[in-house]
């Protein structure tokens, strides 16, 4: 008789993994959505204790440099050529010519830990207060771009994009720079 029990408790009683299925199915979804929205948190983070004790090659894991470096040329290019359509003298382009050769030179200031630390403080990038840093803030624009910025100015700093699972800086926002 008690051969005959066994099969009928197995065709009446569910296993015990089809019935935690769901319930690790929404775990699953309940981490993946907080590490999305969390990830980026994690990235500022990071590029803050990098740029606090000036390692360029840590910086690196979170900086798209090549990106970042044609799109801030790409920037300052263009504000001085509207500068120069705007100057009726006549000296706007030989002016564009002396000021095009400092392009190279200021991107690379920008391009530095003490530099980013600038961005938004109206500090000089070459003299960046590095614990500046500690007063920025995250500001999300859509659900794959975020900007980091000085807590006194909004307006200006380092925009980072998703790749993939984590993030990257793309573009230095420089409101003078900007359309």
């Amino acid at each position: 008789m008690s051969n005959e029990t066994k099969p009928q408790e197995k065709l009446s009683s569910s296993p015990w993994h089809a019935r935690k299925l769901p319930f690790a199915l929404l775990a699953g979804l309940l981490l993946l959505v907080a590490y999305a929205w969390f990830s980026p948190y994690l990235t500022f983070v990071g590029i803050q204790r990098a740029i606090q004790s000036n390692d360029p090659s840590r910086l690196e894991r979170y900086v798209d440099f090549p990106r970042v470096r044609e799109s801030l040329k790409a920037d300052l290019n263009r504000t001085l050529m509207e500068q120069a359509k705007q100057d009726e003298s006549g000296y706007g382009a030989l002016g564009l010519l002396f000021a095009a050769s400092l392009v190279e030179p200021l991107v690379n200031a920008l391009i530095t830990p003490q530099g980013l630390a600038s961005i938004g403080t109206g500090e000089d990038p070459q003299y960046g207060n590095l614990e500046a840093v500690r007063d920025w803030r995250l500001k999300r624009q859509g659900l794959s771009q975020v900007l980091l910025h000085h807590k006194d100015n909004p307006n200006e700093g380092i925009v980072m994009e998703r790749q993939g699972l984590g993030w990257k800086v793309v573009r230095l926002q420089i409101q003078n720079l900007q359309k």
